[in-house]
């Protein structure tokens, strides 16, 4: 066998750690949607397959509300703790083995308070056991066109094979808020007051942002903190899902910026594409959000390494002074708007593999900086000449903007090839 040239290897190894830093390094999945049409308004890496958190007890509230409606439960029944419930780690109520509780104060428990014993109590009352209910929850799912996600708890406790996405928890919160209205008041209260105690709801987002009235919080270490929230302005509402924060502060900042940039995109006209259209191609596994060193626990349940997750912070920023150019942006991406004056685009390369372009992105931008604030940067994937590949791309620019963009690139050796509007 012929010896690999050094040259070759230190390239390859060099391949290697861009993938290895870009599957390690801080990401986050967002979307937007318009909860009566089902239209994505904003979405990055909706599709991609995420840890959900706590946010999977939205699951498994919308089955309870589904059992009450038809008559296999009710709000002022008595259930017992059983030593499985009561086992449960925080966030927790504090059941305790033959305790008794009601249905509804446990509802109240899971969506102020995320409480996990709560939880497994109605998925037990529900499903005759947790495993079981959770076998119920993936199916439900499915019939959802919840296509990416499967449930193994009904908490959201660490597992490898409870997976989610945003498109996903978007068509979940649509649907609860559709199917059962009456019921959604439990989502949009701030507090819970049990045995002598108040306790404020853990969702932020009904404090910090004016029109939000509802949803859920989540978090662990392989997801990030995570978020759905539900806002009502003029009579639009609209579902933001943002997985994948660093800390809960800016989880509850950054909804509040991603919430007022659908609102904007909304009413500027954006028709997006159905929800259900979403697709994630890669089906690459969930990223390893927070590192081990700063969630031991739950890292070392899901096999992450001290190298997991960065810090890099997110950053939604719906009133930069370029934010017409994003609004045009998006029309062109969703609507295809036909416009002369902001469809512009530069490529920067094709590649066989999602990692590699994504690597080229995260490079681009790095060389750009506060420059490259206008349209949109993205990985689309392409069919050419039968083989499937990855472009990067940034799309919705001026001619101006394309041409700066391309000639600060092309002095950093990259290739850029300016496409222009209406080509």
């Amino acid at each position: 066998m012929n010896a690999v040239p050094k040259k070759t290897l230190r390239l390859l190894s060099l391949a290697f750690l861009l993938s290895h830093s870009l599957s390690a390094s801080a990401r986050y999945a967002a979307i937007v949607m318009d909860a009566d049409t089902g239209r994505v308004i904003h979405e990055v890496e909706a599709a991609h397959r995420w840890y959900p958190a706590s946010l999977t007890k939205v699951m498994t509230i919308y089955m309870t509300f589904q059992a009450i409606e038809a008559g296999r439960l009710r709000l002022n029944e008595m259930l017992t703790v059983s030593a499985h419930a009561a086992r449960q780690p925080s966030s927790r109520l504090g059941l305790r083995r033959g305790q008794s509780i009601s249905v509804e104060n446990a509802i109240m428990a899971v969506t102020t308070r995320s409480a996990n014993d709560a939880a497994v109590l109605l998925a037990e009352r529900l499903g005759g056991s947790e495993a079981n209910f959770a076998s119920m929850m993936t199916q439900q799912a499915h019939s959802m066109s919840m296509y990416s996600s499967a449930f193994h708890n009904a908490s959201g406790l660490p597992d490898e094979g409870q997976i989610s996405s945003a498109r996903d928890l978007a068509l979940l919160s649509a649907a609860l808020i559709r199917d059962f209205p009456q019921y959604y008041r439990y989502f949009s209260a701030t507090e819970f007051a049990y045995k002598g105690r108040v306790l404020p709801n853990t969702n932020k987002i009904l404090k910090t942002y004016p029109d939000a009235d509802g949803l859920k919080t989540g978090f662990t270490c392989g997801s990030g903190y995570n978020l759905i929230a539900s806002a009502k302005r003029d009579g639009r509402r609209l579902i933001g899902v943002l997985l994948g924060a660093h800390s809960s502060a800016e989880r509850f900042k950054q909804m509040g910026n991603l919430l007022d940039l659908g609102f904007e995109k909304a009413q500027a006209g954006v028709a997006g594409m159905r929800v259900e259209q979403l697709v994630d191609a890669s089906y690459e596994p969930p990223p390893f959000q927070l590192s081990s060193n700063r969630c031991a626990g739950s890292a070392e349940q899901m096999g992450a390494d001290s190298g997991s997750g960065s810090s890099e912070a997110i950053d939604i920023r719906p009133n930069h002074p370029s934010r017409q150019a994003a609004k045009r942006s998006v029309k062109s991406r969703y609507a295809r708007v036909e416009s002369s004056h902001s469809d512009w685009a530069v490529m920067l390369g094709d590649h066989r593999r999602k990692t590699d372009a994504d690597v080229e992105l995260k490079k681009a931008r790095h060389v750009l900086g506060a420059t490259g604030n206008s349209g949109q940067p993205q990985v689309v994937r392409q069919k050419i000449k039968g083989k499937q590949l990855w472009r990067t791309e940034w799309s919705g620019l001026d001619q101006n903007e394309a041409r700066s963009y391309c000639k600060k690139l092309r002095s950093r050796g990259f290739e850029c090839t300016l496409l222009p509007g209406n080509a």
